[in-house]
């Protein structure tokens, strides 16, 4: 009897030994060993959550520092509400300024909390206060976009088949770039006869020449240049419009005087 009562024991023993491993083990793989370390919890809240489930981890930088509590639909700001936990050790960097958002992990597109703490400074967020979040365009959100994008490339491309096609109907671009290569010999034609033209005319020694004819002007040489250069011509030319302006002022008021002594005469005959 007391044999049996030991190897019972003994069985037992070993059953319960293993049961506490096989538990470790599940806590380990499954991140609850949190259970066992002192955590800050925090609330945040989401117009969508993307699938986030609880058990979900929350990586800072992309260190898991803490786990999703509680996903759950709040009613009254009509939104999700989000409660998770961050490792006491790690709530020290959890600062006024600091920022969450959903990622996805991998292909299988495992949702998570990330912890934005770069623009942090200030005192530390209170244990069980709000943490503002911001929207993120992660691949959930960009696979839609670029459904999007491919449908308008599609459409872009049929819409330019078809143009195509009706342009090459009737031997229409044969003809079209027959008239754009005649266009091109027209061209250089064109170029050719001018850059003839040029050349003939002798520009650089027509420069050249008037160049030199400004130069001997400038230096009071010939008669153009006497006449610019002579600042005596300039002031007899004023002197002379001045003095016809005074003549011509003199007459007027001569005129003027005769003019009033006759028609102060006339009363008297």
């Amino acid at each position: 009897m007391k044999k049996k009562m030991d190897k019972d024991l003994k069985v037992g023993i070993f059953v319960t030994l293993g049961l506490v491993l096989v538990l470790g083990a599940l806590l380990t793989l499954g991140g609850a060993n949190n259970v066992f370390t002192r955590q800050n919890n925090y609330t945040t809240h989401f117009k969508s959550t993307q699938g986030l489930i609880a058990g979900a981890k929350v990586v800072l930088s992309g260190v898991p520092v803490g786990t999703i509590k509680d996903v759950d639909y709040d009613a009254k700001d009509k939104n999700v509400k989000v409660t998770f936990s961050v490792a006491r050790k790690y709530a020290q960097y959890m600062k006024q300024g600091t920022i969450v958002e959903i990622l996805t992990q991998g292909v299988l597109g495992d949702k998570f909390i990330s912890i934005d703490a770069t623009q942090a400074e200030g005192e530390e967020i209170a244990d069980g206060s709000e943490v503002p979040t911001r929207a993120s365009d992660d691949l959930a959100q960009i696979i839609p976009k670029a459904d999007q994008l491919m449908t308008s490339l599609n459409s872009i491309a049929v819409n330019l088949d078809k143009i195509l096609k009706n342009f090459d109907k009737g031997g229409r671009s044969d003809t079209f770039f027959q008239g754009m290569t005649t266009t091109a010999k027209n061209m250089a034609q064109v170029s050719d006869k001018l850059n003839r033209q040029l050349d003939g005319m002798q520009l650089p020694r027509i420069s050249k020449e008037l160049s030199s004819i400004m130069e001997k002007v400038n230096n009071g040489t010939g008669t153009v240049g006497a006449l610019i250069n002579d600042p005596s011509l300039y002031n007899d030319f004023r002197a002379l419009v001045g003095g016809a302006n005074r003549n011509r002022i003199m007459r007027n008021l001569v005129r003027k005087t005769v003019k009033d002594g006759e028609t102060a005469e006339e009363p008297k005959k």
